[in-house]
């Protein structure tokens, strides 16, 4: 979905599978239940006097990077509200201008062609 607000004229096609994805153990899978696209692991650390619970870990993560199509979308979806904001006298410009830079540096560095 192109979105169409001053500076965001276009948007290039994120080339990852489709989500939404979900959670199998420490697996992360497609919606239509194709092939895992990845897994997540936590590596020990010898150095760790308590170890934790490794697999409760790579679960805890394989979450994250399942959440990542849906932030992302989020994030397309916050940015005119923050262009707004940035227009706006009540918030300072500075820090507004600086958090859309971020945004648009993370989702840059996702659309750039492989």
């Amino acid at each position: 979905m192109p979105i169409t607000h001053s500076k965001i004229t276009s948007r290039v096609p994120i080339t990852h599978t489709p989500g939404p994805w979900h959670v199998q153990g420490r697996y992360i899978v497609p919606a239509d239940d194709g092939p895992s696209i990845g897994s997540a692991i936590a590596l020990k650390a010898p150095s760790l006097k308590a170890q934790p619970d490794y697999d409760a870990v790579a679960q805890v993560n394989a979450r994250m990077m399942a959440a990542a199509p849906d932030m992302v979308e989020l994030l397309y979806r916050c940015l005119p509200f923050i262009e707004d904001a940035n227009q706006d006298p009540c918030y300072k410009s500075d820090r507004v201008a600086a958090l859309e830079n971020q945004i648009r540096t993370l989702l840059d560095s996702l659309e750039r062609p492989l």
